[in-house]
């Protein structure tokens, strides 16, 4: 289970999961259609894994095409069974 560890990650390390956490929140917003900026996202990250955020982001939103938008059938039954 330790190899799950993120504090032992190296610094280089917890930096990018930290960055790819950002590109799959943004990804999930923008599927979601709440609002975000990914510019302004992209900028709050370390300059030197801004490339990598923009990698990220793409394959989050590739990935993202599969699952469901905001208003499919899947998340309003949910809703309705937690009303």
């Amino acid at each position: 289970m330790s190899q799950w560890n993120i504090a032992a990650f190296s610094k280089e390390d917890q930096d990018k999961v930290s960055v790819d956490k950002a590109a799959a929140a943004v990804a999930w917003q923008e599927r979601m259609n709440k609002p975000v900026v990914p510019e302004m996202v992209e900028r709050e990250q370390p300059e030197s894994l801004r490339d990598y955020f923009r990698e990220r982001l793409r394959i989050h939103r590739q990935n993202s095409l599969q699952l469901p938008r905001a208003g499919s059938p899947e998340y309003l039954k949910a809703d309705e069974e937690n009303n």
